[in-house]
């Protein structure tokens, strides 16, 4: 099928051989390909007539060093991709731009004018096209971000990772809501760069700190040891590391003071010391920190400080109303409850706990603190298996007379502390409505000795249905 121009319309398969792509607008159409890199937004010049300029009014660029590899994948072929996106910034070089996203690494690359120097010309490009969504990644950490990073009024979305940051002496961010910020470097050794930026995004909403290091690759250039969060518009934080059970450096403190925060995502085992100020608006929070206390450090009852760092913790996420936790973070507060009771988590409803393998034996004890909890969910995560401690053989207490819906999603086995625990929650939940279990594929629901004994474990509520899945 030709279109008026002659040229020949892409035919999108589908019911009746009607052309559906072709009938759609040129404004959805570059919605369309603003989810492409751009390297192949540009291929799409030669599908029609029609499609031959569209490329150029995309309001996004998408960038990837790995798009321009050679036959064999290694080397880059960084001219390349100089050029194109040098070229590409060019074409409409005075529209404003929706969205541009640049993944960048110049190991061995040495040339006159280095790759940081390109890229510190297409952050300016973009800042003066007036951008909104601002993604930058460098894996080698060697590119300099310029100044105008700090005073683009137009954005609203930035992400930074593997780069230099200098320090922001002047900032005007008056649209930024969401900032997510990898490993990264100030210039300078500023201690309060982090803490200026973040304090002077006035209208920020989201604050995301994602750091995953690979030994293999010596990623050491972060130098961030003490993240202060002080910002009166923050709802959400995120503070994420992964990769980090080898390295020596810790952080050694995290202080968050955001009167509004609504959500908190923490998982760091590095962290020495937590301090959140100004919690009574938080509603939830996804916890999977060991306080410094993995890789063979073991709580010490007599180490007040600690203590009372995991007293005020405790205290701050108190009034929560769902909650996240690994069963690592368990383990220390289980440490902790031997020395000081836990504080009443009067408000929690809901509770989700990320066990390493089959360690579910210090649950009981935080349970016990949550007097109206009504719903929880026991996941379990990939990570290695630990020991456990045995306290289910202990005497317990009856659970809270408000929980009602039980679910454990990882596969039974019937394994003795499993089952101990399944009738630990059977045998002591005096409102329970609803039991779910998963057995493994191994055992056969029918006709498995361990299908019948769950069923025939003594249940405090009569009213409760045990559902295997």
């Amino acid at each position: 099928m030709e279109d008026e121009d002659g040229g020949k319309r892409v035919r999108a398969k589908g019911y009746g051989e009607v052309d559906w792509i072709s009938n759609l607008p040129d404004c959805l159409i570059c919605e369309v390909l603003l989810c492409l890199p751009t390297k192949d937004v540009v291929k799409t010049s030669v599908l029609s007539s029609r499609w031959r300029n569209l490329w150029k009014y995309v309001p996004g660029l998408n960038f990837g060093y790995r798009d321009f590899q050679t036959r064999n994948a290694f080397p880059i072929d960084y001219s390349a991709f100089l050029s194109f996106v040098d070229r590409f910034l060019g074409f409409n070089s005075q529209s404003r731009l929706q969205s541009f996203r640049l993944e960048c690494e110049f190991y061995g690359y040495d040339e006159p004018e280095p790759g940081d120097a390109f890229v510190r010309r297409w952050i300016n490009s973009v800042v003066r096209r007036k951008v909104k969504y601002l993604y930058v990644s460098d894996d080698s950490c060697d590119v300099v971000m310029p100044p105008t990073i700090y005073t683009c009024e137009s954005l609203v979305s930035l992400t930074l990772s593997g780069l230099t940051l200098p320090s922001p002496k002047f900032v005007s961010l008056p649209s930024l809501k969401v900032l997510s910020l990898g490993i990264m470097m100030f210039a300078d050794d500023d201690d309060l760069a982090l803490e200026t930026l973040i304090s002077r995004c006035r209208v920020l909403e989201s604050l995301y700190r994602v750091v995953t290091l690979y030994i293999e690759r010596n990623y050491l250039c972060d130098n961030i040891e003490v993240l202060r969060v002080c910002s009166q518009s923050l709802l959400s934080f995120t503070h994420v590391a992964d990769g980090l059970e080898e390295l020596v450096e810790d952080l050694l403190l995290v202080i968050v003071d955001a009167p509004r925060l609504k959500f908190l995502n923490l998982r760091d085992g590095r962290i020495e010391n937590f301090i959140l100020k100004n919690p009574s608006s938080l509603v939830k929070a996804d916890i999977d920190t060991e306080f410094n206390l993995s890789c063979g450090k073991k709580f010490d009852p007599n180490d007040l400080q600690k203590r009372n760092m995991i007293r005020n913790f405790l205290v701050g996420i108190s009034s929560i109303k769902n909650l996240i936790i690994a069963s690592s973070t368990l383990e220390v507060i289980y440490d902790y409850s031997r020395c000081e009771p836990l504080p009443l988590f009067r408000n929690l409803s809901s509770l989700r706990v990320k066990f390493y393998g089959y360690t579910w034996e210090m649950l009981p004890i935080f349970l016990e603190s949550c007097p109206n909890l009504q719903s929880l969910v026991m996941g379990s995560t990939n990570y290695q298996e630990k020991e456990g401690i045995n306290i289910l053989s202990e005497p317990r207490r009856v659970l809270s007379s408000s929980l009602k819906y039980v679910k454990i999603e990882r596969p039974l086995k019937g394994e003795a502390m499993e089952m101990k625990l399944v009738s630990y929650i059977l045998e002591n939940s005096t409102a329970l409505k609803k039991l779910t279990l998963c057995l493994d594929d191994s055992i056969k629901k029918e006709e498995s000795v361990i299908f019948r004994e769950l069923l025939t474990i003594p249940r405090l509520s009569t009213s409760c249905q045990v559902v295997v899945l």
